[in-house]
């Protein structure tokens, strides 16, 4: 058994028993805890009952059902201790094997027999039960065991000889039998009331570990492998074949199913994409439970922490085909993930690394889960609602929300009819009334009385939209803000609020201060969290930041993108670089034949990498340039640009903050003002810098006398010695405190380099000052590596747009959905320089988002400057959108565009495409004229001014009152008769008029003055009543 740190938990295994255990293996300690109220998400009420220390290395264990009080450890030499737990006495017994081993499984039954799984020797079983069931009446009043207790000197029976078993679980429905995992054979099912005790099912499988009973249904059990990411449940019904319906016989024999299995599942959790992990000794899967207040329903945790839950149901067959008693197959109807961000290297810490399920004695309370996370903590996790999916799947496909100018609710009630209202909303509003209330302690209310006043025919209103903060509990500073960054940045600050009202502030252990990267990551996610709770108009933003950042011009205009992102320092300092790449690409600034370097970041120049267009970066020269040809180009630009860029960024960084006022300067401006004059070199800068901050920060006095005794004794090797400075006192919140505190104790600039909690673009610096060619290009790699990973968005750095950059978007994207920063920056450099079908397809997901919310003009302005961004060579590279107006004939169905002067057409019917001798349309450049001498050119004038079709010649229909075709100039001119008057009788005499029943057209004011005397159609033959009225009583227009 798998042995995660910090420790293990586990719920009562009797379901009258309200606790649970936790083993801490580091400190070896068993703790038994009581709930006491609330078991949800985000709290946990409970308290200590009872605590064991001195506890043996252990290997694996078990809780008795029938004694609250005894726990069984096993060991590696195959002692069994049985624990006293709940009176703190620590007091143990020993059960002694004939010869040492591992053991490898323990398991109480509910009537007192403990069964002990050991390791393969030859010459003795490896299978022991032994009769416990005596202590299960021990007095709870008398603390430890009584001395008079016998010792077990012997098990009542030893089965399973020379084979090594794995793991062990007895039936509650029957405690006398069991199944046993055997490695390398399969699993085997004992009845001890037999007196030959041998095998009375046996299934070959490799999937002989974690083995878990369906408290629900005892006919199906779980098992998985060692080495393999799957799971199986079988039925304990699968005797013989005769007993076997021909369905499930069938899946035995077609489907690879092994004989006694009604549910294979391959990969049941994901597999780790890091070789090196993978190679890891322990288990892919490290639990299986499953929930005991619903059928079917299991967990699986994976040594990544990835927890699943899999909901399962029997598969459908015919009921004359089922046989009574028989086996049955199962299906997983719906998987849940319990942890997404499992995965993520910076939630390590956060892993799950044990869980169980919480016993609710109620199928109407949301199922719960308790895990523990490497870091100790204790959370209870919930299992996503399938009922209140149901109402919401009535609801018809709408189009996007657009009532954000106008100040419309952006949620409004669902109108069901009053008959139905109580047998579609009862299930949701149940679960709602259950979702907060204690379900431990003296507290707890009755579950069905509850669920029975909930379900009370109700009619639905606006409060049954409202999931958390009232409206006016938002801050003023909401209200009144006018851009989405203040919006953002208040309801930032009312979810910080909530989370330390509840105590959920988590601080980063070890009190080291939290990368850029957690940081970044917080930010971003603290409004995530906390959605579901906000009230309309603030999830009306969440939900539209894209938008309302565009319509805020969110585009190309980089100081001005800078302001938009004042909520996210991150995102402003990626266009801070933006900005900077820009100004030194201006006039050539970046090019020295026969390179363009323009928008590269540190690394890429490195490493010499022009991506995988590099001949569009050459000027002329098909040929990669030598170092030496890069070395030259380099050294020309940095002349072309006056300093280096690294001065230069710095010096700006300066310039900004220099106008920033002294009251407004706390102490991590002075410190990192003197970090960065630290970082060039200038320690008697640093120095006066921090002499100047003391006056008003005491604290840093110190680290400036410091400093100038390094200033001074640069040359004494003693210096760092006598100084005595420990850098791990340094502040725990001031990263540039800390890397200072770590230049005067150790002066190793690697340290600094690494230092996470700095940005990147000092580590950058401190790393292309101090390291050498070879330290550094490994350091790069290894940044790049890490911000690819992680979706650091800081690592434009080291990229700039590049190749590399779409590979940190994807996964930038992919973690917070923010596809509109990500397609702006690579429009910049995609597709003149970048060749990747990802960032092709963040503009078209961009595209579309701003047609679905109609916002036109804001896409068709992304359209035109993100082409000419993408000019190479004075010719776009972005292919021109199709034109979204076009004209299409209803007789041949042939299409053509307002702009097509030769009459150009893209032909639709059979036969359209045909050349031009076969009456095909007319080559480029060559009009109907010439092709056809014959033709009338008045014709060729009328299709490309849109009368007829360029394709069949057929015009648009004439009106039946002139019998003039519309569209042309009417022989009694009506704009001059209608001179002096106002624009609309004008319009009247060009617009045409459609009868949708009999298709009849009409000049609008020939229709006018017809149906003013007359309902029937001018077409004699016609005895359509185009202007009939049902309602004459209504005001038509």
């Amino acid at each position: 058994m798998d042995r995660p740190e910090p420790g293990l938990i586990r719920w009562s295994p009797s379901a009258a028993r309200d606790s649970f255990l936790h083993i801490n293996v580091q400190h070896r300690v068993v703790q038994i805890y009581e709930p006491t109220g609330r078991a949800q998400r985000g709290r946990f009420d409970y308290r200590k009952l009872a605590k064991h220390d001195d506890l043996p290395p252990l290997t694996a264990y078990d809780w008795s059902p029938s004694h609250p009080g005894l726990v069984a450890v096993g060991t590696s030499t195959g002692v069994v201790n049985l624990l006293r737990v709940d009176d703190g006495s620590n007091a143990y017994l020993e059960l002694g094997l004939k010869l040492a081993r591992t053991c490898h499984a323990v398991a109480f039954n509910t009537t007192g027999k403990l069964a002990v799984a050991l390791d393969r020797v030859r010459s003795d079983n490896c299978l022991y039960i032994w009769d416990v069931s005596r202590l299960s009446t021990l007095d709870p009043s008398r603390s430890g065991f009584p001395t008079d207790t016998d010792a077990f000197s012997d098990p009542t029976d030893r089965l399973e000889p020379s084979v090594s078993v794995s793991s062990i679980k007895f039936f509650e429905d029957n405690p006398n039998v069991l199944v046993a995992g055997i490695k390398g054979q399969g699993l085997r099912i004992h009845d001890l009331r037999e007196s030959a005790h041998g095998g009375v099912i046996h299934f070959p499988t490799k999937c002989c570990n974690n083995l878990a009973i369906d408290y629900a249904d005892q006919n199906y059990f779980a098992s998985s492998a060692l080495d393999q990411p799957g799971i199986m449940v079988w039925d304990r019904r699968a005797t013989h074949r005769q007993d076997a319906s021909s369905s499930y016989i069938d899946a035995v024999d077609r489907d690879g199913v092994p004989w006694g299995g009604a549910l294979r599942l391959d990969r049941a959790v994901q597999m780790e994409a890091d070789p090196a992990v993978m190679d890891n000794k322990n288990s892919y899967i490290r639990s299986i439970r499953f929930c005991r207040d619903h059928p079917g329903m299991l967990a699986v945790l994976a040594r990544t922490g990835q927890l699943r839950i899999l909901s399962t149901r029997h598969e459908y067959i015919d009921s004359d085909v089922q046989l009574d008693g028989g086996p049955e197959l199962l299906e997983v109807s719906r998987s849940y993930e319990m942890d997404p961000l499992y995965a993520e290297p910076s939630h390590r810490n956060d892993k799950i690394v044990s869980f169980d399920w919480i016993t609710l004695r109620s199928p109407m309370v949301q199922p719960r889960l308790l895990v523990l996370r490497a870091s100790g903590a204790l959370e209870v996790l919930e299992k996503p609602s399938f009922t209140s999916e149901y109402p919401f799947k009535l609801i018809p496909w709408q189009a996007p929300f657009r009532g954000l100018e106008e100040g419309t609710p952006y949620h409004e009630p669902m109108e069901l009819e009053p008959s139905q209202a109580h047998s579609l909303l009862g299930p949701l509003l149940t679960e709602r009334a259950l979702s907060d209330i204690p379900l431990f302690g003296t507290e707890r209310p009755n579950i069905n009385a509850l669920a029975e006043k909930t379900m009370i025919p109700i009619t639905p209103t606006e409060e049954l939209l409202e999931n958390g903060y009232e409206a006016d509990n938002l801050p003023a500073s909401f209200s009144q803000a006018t851009t989405v960054a203040a919006k953002l940045a208040a309801l930032r600050i009312v979810s910080q609020e909530a989370v330390l009202g509840q105590g959920q502030a988590s601080a980063q252990p070890g009190g080291v201060p939290s990368s850029q990267l957690q940081r970044h990551e917080r930010l971003l996610s603290e409004t995530k969290t906390s959605m579901s709770r906000f009230p309309s108009r603030a999830q009306a933003v969440l939900d539209h930041t894209m938008l309302l950042r565009a319509k805020e011009g969110y585009l190309f205009n980089y100081e001005k993108n800078q302001k938009i992102m004042a909520d996210d320092s991150w995102l402003r300092d990626v266009w801070a670089w933006v900005a900077g790449a820009q100004d030194a690409a201006s006039d050539g600034g970046m090019i020295s034949q026969p390179l363009d370097i323009g928008y590269l970041g540190v690394y890429t120049i490195w490493t010499n990498d022009l991506g995988s267009k590099s001949h569009t970066r050459l000027l002329g020269n098909d040929q990669i340039p030598d170092e030496l040809v890069w070395e030259r180009c380099l050294n020309a630009i940095n002349k072309k640009l006056g300093i280096p860029s690294w001065g230069r960024a710095f010096d700006s960084e300066f310039s900004d903050s220099g106008s920033v006022s002294s009251l407004q300067r706390d102490s991590t401006w002075h410190t990192m003002a003197a970090a960065h004059a630290l970082f060039r070199g200038d320690t008697k800068e640093a120095v006066q810098v921090l002499k100047k901050a003391s006056t008003e920060h005491p604290e840093l006095l110190f680290v400036s006398l410091a400093l100038q005794l390094i200033g001074k004794n640069d040359t004494d090797p003693s210096t760092k010695s006598a100084l005595d400075f420990d850098e791990r006192v340094a502040s725990k919140t001031d990263p540039y405190l800390r890397a200072i505190s770590s230049i005067i104790a150790t002066g190793d600039w690697t340290k600094i380099a690494n230092q996470r909690s700095l940005p990147l673009r000092d580590r950058i610096f401190v790393a292309v000052r101090n390291f050498s060619d070879d330290d550094l290009t490994s350091w790069l790699s290894h940044e790049v590596s890490v911000a690819i990973k992680t979706g650091d968005i800081e690592g434009i750095v080291l990229t700039g747009i590049s190749d590399h950059l779409v590979d940190i978007l994807a996964r930038y994207v992919e973690k917070f959905n923010d596809y509109q920063t990500a397609t702006l920056l690579l429009s910049i450099c995609a597709p003149r320089f970048i060749d990747d079908v990802r960032a092709a397809a963040f503009r078209s997901a961009y595209r579309a988002y701003l047609q679905r919310h109609h916002a036109f003009f804001l896409r068709s302005k992304f359209d035109v400057e993100s082409t000419k961004r993408s000019k190479h060579h004075g010719r776009p590279t972005l292919r021109p959108p199709a034109r979204q107006i076009s004209l299409r004939c209803v007789y041949c169905d042939a299409e053509t565009s307002l702009n097509a002067h030769n009459g150009s057409i893209i032909p639709a019917a059979p036969g359209a495409g045909l050349p031009s001798f076969m009456g095909g349309p007319p080559s480029a450049g060559q009009s109907r004229a010439e092709t056809h001498p014959h033709a009338n050119p008045f014709t060729e004038k009328m299709a490309v001014g849109g009368i007829s079709c360029p394709n069949c010649k057929r015009h648009l229909p004439r009106c039946v009152v002139c019998l003039e075709v519309v569209g042309m100039p009417r022989s009694d001119k009506p704009e001059l008769l209608a001179r002096g008057q106002d624009s609309e009788a004008r319009t009247a005499g060009r617009f045409p008029t459609f009868c949708l029943q009999c298709e009849h057209v009409l000049h609008l004011d020939h229709a006018r003055q017809w149906f003013a005397r007359h309902q029937e159609c001018p077409v004699p033959e016609c005895r359509c009543k185009c202007n009939f009225r049902a309602n004459p009583e209504l005001n038509y227009h």
